[in-house]
């Protein structure tokens, strides 16, 4: 029998972590599903439909940013968090880029991983709500910023008519940044709009982001999209038409 709040597809090649983060899920009100390959991680989504995927880097049968990369295009929306021992910001960026909504270092602490997950849930909540109910105000669907264009109904973004793919961080990030653009946004506005919650998270998280970003979008003045730094406070998007 599944919990009221669904499954947490638990994708780890360890049985005594994954039996952990189980515990630690179905404390939460989930049912905890355990897959310890790529092969068990598609089957078990097929047939339980989980509401997140919490995802090992390193798997015995396939890399986790593959199993990323095709739940991802299986659901745009399904919460996608990756659980790895890699701690650097390369590994941080690979699974951003394969589609992850977020990245949490072994070892597990539990209040961590409970605070992302339902971080990135809540997140994902609002966004069916705003998708599924009719507007009061229809917002701006395209912002332009010289070459950079938003579309966000689409929730795309394109440089100089180009798709450019970001991850869900990136563009969320982006996307408030436009809603904003002309004003200076802290670090913690900014955490609390992409990530959600008062998490234990570093701001340099952020700063990351803004790195990834910048280099998508080719930031240069002349193009548009430049993303300014204010040491100490946060970043504004210049205001270009």
């Amino acid at each position: 029998m599944v919990a009221e709040r669904g499954v947490v597809l638990i994708v780890e090649d360890s049985p005594e972590l994954a039996e952990l983060m189980a515990a630690i899920v179905e404390r939460e009100g989930f049912t905890g599903i355990a897959a310890g390959s790529a092969a068990e991680a598609r089957a078990a989504y097929l047939r339980f439909r989980p509401v997140a995927v919490l995802l090992d880097w390193v798997l015995p049968d396939a890399p986790g940013t593959e199993v990323c990369r095709e739940l991802r295009a299986q659901d745009p929306e399904l919460t996608i968090i990756f659980v790895s021992g890699r701690n650097d910001e390369t590994s941080m960026s690979r699974g951003l880029d394969a589609g992850a909504d977020d990245y949490v270092a072994k070892p597990v602490r539990e209040g961590e991983l409970v605070a992302r997950l339902d971080a990135q849930l809540r997140k994902t909540s609002r966004l069916r709500l705003a998708f599924s109910a009719p507007p009061v105000e229809a917002p701006q669907r395209k912002m332009r910023f010289g070459e950079v264009e938003i579309d966000t109904l689409a929730r795309g973004v394109s440089v100089s008519g180009r798709h450019v793919k970001l991850g869900p961080l990136e563009y969320r990030l982006f996307e408030y940044l436009a809603r904003n653009a002309g004003v200076a946004v802290s670090r913690d506005q900014i955490l609390s709009e992409v990530y959600g919650i008062d998490a234990d998270i570093g701001t340099e998280r952020i700063d990351l982001l803004v790195r990834r970003l910048r280099l998508k979008l080719g930031d240069y003045p002349d193009t548009g999209g430049h993303i300014i730094a204010h040491p100490g406070y946060g970043y504004l998007l210049e205001r270009r038409g």
